[in-house]
């Protein structure tokens, strides 16, 4: 409980930022165009981030921890790639969220699995399939207009800063 503690202030500004970006994804979609690799490629290096910190300061309490490590390590080098290869990011932007919430979801049923028993795992699951849901419309949505894309990744990264900070504040599955 002390580590949660201790890491909820970071999830929920992590939610925050989430909610923040994807007004801004929303109400801007032709501008963020030019800036999506940066964006894009930025948020996963720092969710992949806290995800490795978060499973590394918990390493000695932690079931499931090398599976959760792989998802940080996934997401931070993807992020990487992204950040050096802006015409690679736009041009599948899509595949690239779809991707990444795929992951999250993945995140959130190894989360709800390891907490059964413990405390009430449906938010949690229920935060997996939303984030698969998106995840899925994503990969399928990949061939349509760009601008709908980024509308998409907009409404995704308002509705997992939501369920982030719902998880940080009152689910404490963080």
């Amino acid at each position: 409980m002390f580590i949660y503690e201790r890491l909820r202030p970071t999830g929920m500004l992590f939610g925050l930022a989430l909610i923040i970006i994807g007004i801004i994804f929303i109400a801007f979609p032709n501008l963020i165009a030019q800036f999506l690799a940066a964006i894009v490629g930025a948020i996963i290096v720092l969710y992949g981030l806290f995800r490795m910190i978060t499973v590394l300061n918990s390493w000695p309490y932690l079931p499931n921890r090398i599976p959760l490590l792989i998802v940080g390590i996934l997401l931070f080098i993807a992020g990487i790639v992204l950040l050096f290869n802006p015409d690679l990011t736009i041009s599948i932007a899509g595949m690239i969220i779809g991707i990444f919430a795929a992951l999250m979801a993945t995140d959130r049923f190894i989360t709800a699995n390891r907490l059964k028993g413990q405390i009430n795992v449906w938010p949690t699951v229920i935060s997996g399939i939303i984030h698969l849901i998106f995840g899925l419309v994503m990969i399928y949505s990949a061939v349509v207009v760009f601008s709908v894309i980024i509308v998409l990744i907009g409404i995704y990264l308002l509705v997992a800063g939501i369920m982030f900070l719902l998880s940080a504040t009152y689910f404490r599955d963080f």
